[in-house]
This record gives C-alpha cells, sequence and structure tokens, in this order.
C-alpha cells in the first residue's frame, strides 16, 4: 500500500516513511499521504497548461530523460512537478530512446490524487455555493 517509489531505473521500490511511520503510530492501516496538505497548485498547474489528466489516471505518462535535469524550460509541464512531489514514480525506462514510463506509486497516492481531482475538475456545491476545491480557475 505504501510502497513503489523509484528514483532511478532498475531499483527495489522504496516506501513512503510518513506513512509507514503513521501506520505504526497509529496500529492502523490508513492513507496518510493527503494528511500532509492538499496540493492545490498541482490542480492550478494542471489545469493552466491544460494538460490531459486521463494520460496519468490511465498510467500513461512518458517524460524524456532531459527533464529529469532540473532546466526551467520545463516549468509549464505539470510531470515533472507531479514526479519531483511523488505524485508519480519511475515505472520503466527505455534506454534506446532515454524515455521513462511513470505512473503512481501505490494505489495510496492513486487514490488521493483522484480524489482530489474529483474535487477540483468536478466541484461539488457545499450548502453555501462554494466549491470544496479552492482552486482559481483560469
Amino acid at each position: 500500500m505504501y510502497d513503489g517509489y523509484h528514483f532511478c531505473e532498475d531499483t527495489a521500490g522504496m516506501y513512503n516513511p510518513f506513512s509507514l511511520l503513521s501506520t505504526f503510530a497509529s496500529d492502523k492501516f490508513r492513507e496518510y499521504w493527503f494528511e500532509t496538505g492538499t496540493p492545490t497548485f498541482l490542480v492550478t498547474l494542471l489545469k493552466q497548461t491544460d494538460y490531459d489528466i486521463r494520460r496519468i489516471v490511465d498510467n500513461d505518462v512518458e517524460i524524456d530523460a532531459d527533464m529529469f535535469s532540473g532546466a526551467n524550460d520545463y516549468i509549464n509541464d505539470p510531470i515533472p512537478v507531479l514526479y519531483q512531489s511523488g505524485y508519480l514514480t519511475i515505472k520503466s525506462f527505455d534506454e534506446m530512446f532515454g524515455v521513462y514510463s511513470l505512473g503512481f506509486p501505490n494505489m495510496e497516492v492513486r487514490k488521493g490524487f483522484m480524489k482530489m481531482l474529483m474535487a477540483c475538475y468536478v466541484p461539488v456545491r457545499e450548502k453555501e455555493g462554494n466549491s470544496i476545491c479552492h482552486v482559481h480557475h483560469f
């Protein structure tokens, strides 16, 4: 539930230390990932760049190896930001073309990300008529 993080190709997956420590402290398996805060800036970035979120949901995300270099040329692409913040991880690497396939590291992150997307792309109205997701729509 908490494993699956890969920071380079062909390595063993790592576990999310926050979720593991939270599980040990509470003696309960839960989804702790989003207790650290709701990443509304990611939703804003996804909307600003008009990124096709179906690619993320379908685990159909590929990234050129150069995009991991930290160059600011890719500042408007949400994928490096999603990778660097732990929402996506390396699933495979094509050496011939220098392309990484990325996806959710585990079900905990996938489920939490999907809940966030639902709240922000299909806003549910509260009694006062305010959207639950407080992302500015551009």
